[in-house]
């Protein structure tokens, strides 16, 4: 019969056919011929016949000729540059540049305007001294270069009213001139809470701190190595006073009421 098998004939009635050798795999039976679909019938395939011969030639081992040389076949040529997507961010602007060295400039301005100028801000407004003291800048204090030598206060009786006496030295310690504050002297309560106050201007100079009645008293200096011997008098002292204190204020706060 050969592998193949081969054409035989019937000698009784003639009739031939392909005759397979002994153990070989039936021939499958062959399709059906077409048949004209009808008017209206829906003549494309089924998704359970495409299935099935997908699933067929997946049994049999069947390979798709195109395919047989996939490793051989070259590889496309590369996207032109223009058609390649880009997703990186591209340069910034120059204008969101210059906006910010700008923004720079302008606070390196108001920094250095304010460190150069601190004398003159804390002149005319003195809180913000404490703002200078937050940063550790260093900031010139009321009395600065002052210092302060309390004597022993006594008691006295005037027209039959008590009186305290409050004596103290300022002394100019530094190597330059000094302005003179006002002097702030603070009765307190065994409790550290003041019970009576008085502000004093200290004068050095009697002839510069003559001027008209109801104007500032002009700025007094203390020269280096200079002592300034201050006395000053309470009346009617508080009795629940226990201790004296005496500090330096500035001159703006003391023509406050």
């Amino acid at each position: 019969m050969g592998p193949k098998g081969r054409t035989v004939r019937c000698k009784s009635c003639g009739n031939s056919w392909h005759q397979d050798p002994p153990g070989a795999k039936p021939a499958a039976p062959a399709a059906p011929p077409p048949v004209a679909p009808s008017a209206g019938e829906d003549v494309s395939p089924s998704f359970d016949h495409v299935a099935t011969s997908f699933a067929a030639s997946q049994v049999d081992g069947d390979v798709d000729a195109g395919f047989e040389g996939a490793d051989r076949i070259p590889d496309p040529p590369p996207f032109p540059r223009q058609l390649v997507r880009k997703d990186e961010p591209g340069p910034k602007s120059k204008k969101g540049i210059v906006g910010w060295i700008f923004f720079l400039l302008i606070i390196g301005g108001i920094g250095a305007g304010a460190y150069y100028a601190k004398d003159t801000l804390i002149n005319a407004w003195p809180p913000i001294a404490k703002v200078y003291d937050m940063v550790g800048l260093d900031v010139p204090h009321v009395g600065e270069g002052l210092d302060i030598k309390e004597m022993p206060p006594t008691r006295e009786e005037e027209d039959g009213v008590d009186v305290l006496v409050v004596r103290a030295e300022i002394v100019n310690i530094s190597k330059i001139d000094r302005p003179l504050p006002y002097l702030l002297i603070e009765l307190l309560d065994p409790l550290d809470r003041v019970v009576q106050r008085k502000k004093m201007a200290l004068i050095f100079d009697q002839q510069a701190a003559q001027t008209d009645a109801g104007m500032p008293i002009a700025e007094q200096i203390l020269p280096v190595g200079k002592t300034l011997n201050v006395e000053t008098k309470i009346r009617k002292p508080n009795p629940t006073a226990t201790r004296l204190q005496v500090t330096f204020l500035d001159p703006r706060e003391a023509l406050e009421p």
